[in-house]
């Protein structure tokens, strides 16, 4: 075989389903292969490699498992990047593949190269793991140590760069079976200084971060906090951890609620998250009770805060041993009513119009794809969801145009579940050659683009800043005919009572449907 189909059997044996990519020579070979391949992965071709990124970054945030985008070196890895380091901040396992020119040429100056980039020094930054094939032989095992990599601990995007001249060569090699990574449970003494403190405590306060969805611990989540009587907010990159509806859950991190329920708590619980600059206020948030943080990546353990008790390992396998020693176990309940009545003040918060209504026509396993824009960002506290994977955002490098793409990735994984973009004007003409993707394979998206004419966000930040504004006015086509020009569906929402009815229409066409929102 050649090193082109050893890289796709080796992509089959890790359960790889779906590629999105965009075509060149360098990876003609890994194309030719997945031609005769194509009962097994399923290629969907985009329209820029910044979207191909967004997709995959999507499609794993969706399944939980790894989302994979291949693009040519140079430009094509370039303009992929700004999807990359979305992936990166969000902590999505995405493997990126991407050619290179033959290895003889290595030693070259790649300002002078046929596409020429030194990718590991450019994208060193955004990625979690980087392998550089030059021969064939070295294939099956850079493709098993990836996906070990994206597998592994906290996630994040991997590279994998193919010479071309590894690719053509020929071989017959082994084909390594699938690599589940490694997950690492508590030792003894860890799960006892936990339950030290958790049975000292009386009002433990549960804080759910993104580690809780990447390791799917919904329900042992749920557990944990029936054993506590104890309140769980999620971070902003944890949304999705619990059902929003759940007895326990009180909303996000950072809204009054969860700020009252940690300020009345004597043991804070966080479990995979980082502390971040959106959920700490730019790290001024003050922790002044025993923290207890339970994170696959060590590293993040004192990183932002120091913890009374860290544990470094795996959130779903901790909280199973930790359900496992609670069992039984009496411990004083300091809460009784509290966690209700915390839920209660939560539940009474009225959400703005457009979200409600939303929220009352998609179905409960609905994905919502939310870019950045003004809506999107009161969807955060307002739009409840239900499962993990459900609520797609760039809540960290805040990355305009993922709404689109990062939908179609989700629809990709999931094509008989209900996908929303949510998306200002701006944002998803960044990313809306890529409706052609959408209309081409048939997704039935229903892209929500609010019509305001400009860069409503920095608009507002210009006016509190120096009272004026500047650079933020927009000219934008007839999104109804932008829409129909690619074969897909447009409306048009002109006034607010219109907007529910225009939403349950656009979603029982069960067809690719951009609604504009005139704002």
């Amino acid at each position: 075989m050649t090193g082109g189909h050893i890289f796709v059997e080796c992509l089959k044996a890790q359960g790889v389903e779906v590629i999105f990519g965009l075509p060149g020579n360098h990876l003609d070979t890994v194309y030719e292969a997945l031609y005769y391949n194509q009962d097994s992965i399923r290629h969907y071709v985009t329209r820029h490699e910044g979207g191909t990124a967004f997709m995959a970054d999507g499609y794993a945030r969706a399944t939980g498992d790894v989302g994979v985008c291949m693009t040519v070196p140079g430009p094509g890895s370039n303009n992929a990047s700004i999807g990359i380091c979305e992936a990166y901040t969000a902590c999505s396992p995405v493997l990126w593949i991407t050619g290179q020119n033959p290895s003889s040429l290595a030693h070259k100056d790649p300002r002078k190269s046929f596409h020429g980039l030194d990718q590991r020094a450019a994208f060193a930054s955004m990625t979690k793991h980087i392998e550089i094939v030059h021969r064939v032989e070295q294939i099956p095992d850079a493709v098993n140590r990836a996906f070990s990599a994206l597998r592994s601990g906290r996630p994040g995007p991997v590279l994998i760069e193919l010479a071309t001249d590894a690719l053509q060569a020929e071989a017959e090699l082994p084909i390594p079976p699938r690599n589940n990574g490694i997950r690492t449970a508590a030792s003894d003494a860890d799960i006892a200084a936990a339950m030290e403190l958790i049975c000292t405590a009386e009002r433990p306060f549960i804080l759910a971060g993104s580690g809780v969805s990447h390791s799917r611990a919904t329900e042992e989540l749920l557990e944990f906090a029936r054993n506590l009587n104890a309140p769980i907010a999620m971070t902003s990159m944890g949304k999705g951890s619990v059902p929003e509806d759940s007895p326990y859950s009180i909303g996000i991190f950072r809204d009054s609620v969860a700020q009252s329920a940690m300020a009345a708590s004597d043991l804070v619980i966080a479990i995979g998250t980082r502390f971040t600059y959106r959920d700490t206020g730019n790290w001024t948030l003050k922790i002044d009770t025993p923290l207890l943080h339970i994170e696959a990546d060590v590293d993040e353990i004192h990183k932002e805060y120091p913890a009374t008790l860290g544990i470094g390992a795996d959130a779903k396998l901790v909280l199973q041993q930790l359900n496992i020693a609670l069992h039984g176990e009496k411990r004083t309940d300091g809460w009784r009513e509290g966690v209700r009545q915390l839920r209660s003040r939560f539940t009474a918060i009225e959400p703005p119009q457009i979200l409600r209504e939303m929220r009352d026509v998609l179905p409960r396993d609905a994905i919502l794809s939310v870019d950045v824009n003004v809506t999107g960002y009161g969807a955060l506290p307002h739009f409840p969801v239900y499962s993990p994977g459900s609520f797609i955002f760039s809540g960290i490098s805040v990355a305009m145009g993922i709404g689109l793409t990062g939908a179609i990735g989700a629809q990709v994984a999931y094509p008989d579940r209900k996908v929303v973009a949510l998306s200002g004007d701006g944002g998803f003409l960044m990313t809306s050659p890529d409706l052609a993707t959408a209309v081409m394979y048939e997704l039935p998206i229903v892209t929500l683009v609010m019509n305001d004419n400009q860069y409503t966000s920095i608009e507002r930040g210009q006016l509190r800043r120096f009272g004026k504004r500047i650079g933020v006015e927009l000219v934008n086509p007839d999104f109804v005919q932008f829409a129909e020009s690619f074969g897909a569906i447009g409306l048009r929402v002109e006034e607010p009572g219109d907007f529910r009815p225009g939403l349950e229409k656009a979603l029982a066409l069960d067809k690719p449907v951009v609604v504009e929102v005139m704002k």
